[in-house]
């Protein structure tokens, strides 16, 4: 069975913009999920600075990319293309014409937990690509099946159909649309605590800085002499 949904609601742009100047790191030091680490699903080239914008999402089995092409031709500019393959590790289903696709309808990225190929050619298009792994074998058109804006799940984290996605060099956030200022305000308080920890330690030096520490190791030391 496939299903298409060809309307999806984005969030505000001048939000997007907004989340678009934190980087994902900033809310690792508060939150626990909606992180996707770069240890599996890796950059395919270094990212300078961040980037953000709104999933359209697609689900295909393993060798059948046809409705990647449908995801495609639903892009508008700043979308964020995410792929679910179910980490496969053997059928690429991105490479240099699905990447110059994305391009010209206005796509910034795309993220995939399966394999890419072409990637001396992506790199030189320089559009950012997050995959799972690489492959020279890639997918055919089979019209198996498959799905487009319809909720997936990548490293446990459900992605949802208009969810914004914050990326940089060191992985991924996924924003839920309907939470975004809420993700907004912590990214917010996160970034100035991370600036005046920059400060403070500019000020005091790392030997000062680190005496912050001290009751924390004096009280861990009596809490385990109890």
């Amino acid at each position: 069975m496939i299903k298409i949904v060809s309307e999806i609601d984005r969030p505000d742009p001048n939000v997007i913009k907004e989340l678009e100047a934190i980087s994902p790191s900033d809310y690792g030091h508060s939150i626990n999920f909606q992180l996707i680490s770069a240890r599996k699903i890796k950059p395919l080239f270094p990212i300078d600075g961040f980037f953000a914008g709104p999933a359209i999402t697609v689900r295909i089995p393993p060798n059948d990319g046809l409705l990647i092409n449908k995801a495609l031709d639903l892009v508008k500019p700043g979308d964020v293309v995410v792929i679910d393959m179910n980490e496969e590790e053997r059928f690429a289903c991105w490479g240099e014409i699905t990447t110059k696709l994305a391009m010209e309808k206005g796509a910034i990225a795309a993220i995939i937990n399966g394999p890419v190929t072409d990637t001396k050619m992506i790199i030189d298009l320089q559009f950012k690509v997050f995959s799972y792994a690489i492959s020279p074998l890639t997918t055919k058109v089979y019209s198996i099946g498959g799905d487009v804006n319809i909720p997936v799940c990548i490293q446990s984290c459900i992605i949802n159909p208009g969810d914004i996605i914050v990326g940089s060099n060191d992985g991924l956030l996924v924003v839920p649309k309907d939470q975004a200022l809420d993700y907004l305000e912590i990214g917010k308080k996160e970034q100035a605590a991370d600036n005046q920890r920059r400060q403070d330690l500019e000020q005091l030096g790392a030997e000062n800085y680190l005496r912050r520490f001290d009751p924390l190791w004096e009280k861990m030391v009596e809490k385990s002499k109890s």
